[in-house]
């Protein structure tokens, strides 16, 4: 009895740990896999592990295959036919009898990996296999072929595929707590939500109201895109904090070279006391050094310095330009919808903002803030994404 099986090979981020720490990751990672299909109501009779491999036992396996390349923690994805044999004569046939239509016409070349099967090398059940479908082929190719048959087996179990394609990798969600995500909705922010996804943290959203309302819609709908694409085992959450009192009092306090960079201090500091109070790990933005003016290495030092944060600020994006960031955007299906938001940080209406700023000046426009800042944290809206 042979039938179609989705099968998965793991991220080296879970490969390579301790065997604790593996056997938590893998439990966390099925935990994930079984979400995303149950939240999706798509049926399966099995999900288990077979030696490095997650194994799901399903009908819908094109379905499940494309869901699975969209799972941090997975490296590999591919539709096996799974089947048991008795012998290696019998393994051989069955493999024939699977892979004969896929080697008609073409150069091939057999991949086998054994375990648990006494008597026979990976590289001679390579040859063996190899000579019983070389009658149906165009010859065999080893450097360039036409189709790989991949050959895997366990003990008196075998999958036949033709290859993995390449998974999302990285830690699966869960295993690294908490992130907060500085989320404008623009192209740099989601980026950094799904890397850091990628490492395993749970990520949830907040957006700053600066202007018009109209921003918490369209950060809202990114911040779906992010979760149907890339965040497909749970629900994240987003908070809205206005910040729209917070930039009258820059506007009117602060000379206008300093209001960019005074504003980024601000959302720093917000963030900061809010993240703390909802008991998140980390805070993620999207900053990339000298992309604007307020994100220069002196400003990011200057801010830092009077934020004083007690969380630690992760800036995935730190060292990208912005084409890099746009070609993540598009790998991960985000560029088209976050291309459309409109840019409402910009405060400093006339004149240059300053690139350099003095901590001391930082100092003494954020002590006129500062009681307003500690008010807006404790306010916000909180959604379902």
């Amino acid at each position: 009895m042979k039938f179609k099986v989705v099968l998965c090979s793991l991220s080296s981020d879970v490969i390579l740990k301790s065997a604790r720490s593996r056997a938590r990751f893998q439990n966390i990672l099925l935990k994930n896999v079984k979400n995303a299909l149950q939240r999706r109501n798509i049926p399966y009779s099995g999900i288990s592990y077979d030696e490095a491999r997650l194994v799901i036992v399903t009908e819908k396996v094109e379905e499940v295959s494309q869901i699975m390349t969209r799972i941090f923690g997975i490296h590999g994805v591919t539709i096996a036919e799974m089947f048991t044999f008795t012998n290696v004569q019998d393994l051989v046939s069955k493999v024939t009898d699977i892979a004969r239509e896929w080697v008609k016409g073409k150069k091939f070349a057999v991949k086998a990996r054994r375990s648990g099967i006494e008597g026979i090398t990976s590289l001679d059940l390579a040859k063996l296999i190899g000579a019983s479908l070389y009658s149906y082929s165009s010859g065999v190719d080893l450097d360039n072929p036409d189709v790989e048959v991949h050959v895997e087996v366990r003990s008196n179990r075998a999958y036949v595929h033709k290859g993995f394609i390449k998974g999302a990798g990285g830690n699966p969600i869960g295993v690294e707590g908490k992130a907060l995500v500085l989320f404008s909705g623009g192209i740099d922010s989601p980026v950094a939500s799904v890397l850091a996804a990628k490492r395993g943290l749970k990520v949830d959203f907040l957006h700053y109201i600066l202007a018009s309302d109209k921003s918490k819609e369209e950060a809202l709908k990114v911040a779906k895109l992010v979760k149907d694409n890339w965040l497909l085992s749970y629900d994240p959450k987003m908070y809205f904090i206005d910040l729209r009192n917070v930039v009258l009092e820059i506007l009117n306090q602060v000379n206008y070279t300093y209001r960019q960079v005074v504003l980024r201090l601000s959302m720093y500091k917000v963030a900061d006391i809010f993240a703390r109070n909802k008991g998140y790990d980390l805070i993620y933005t999207g900053e990339s050094i000298g992309q604007v003016s307020s994100q220069t290495a002196k400003n990011i030092k200057a801010i830092h310095a009077v934020s004083q944060p007690l969380l630690p600020i992760i800036r995935p994006l730190v060292g990208m330009d912005k084409e890099e960031i746009i070609d993540l955007s598009k790998k991960y299906g985000l560029f088209e919808e976050s291309s459309k938001t409109h840019e409402y940080c910009r405060i400093a209406s006339r004149g240059p903002v300053e690139t350099r700023a003095s901590i001391d000046k930082l100092k003494k426009f954020y002590e006129k803030l500062n009681p307003i800042i500690e008010k807006v944290a404790q306010e916000y809206e909180e959604v379902d994404v």
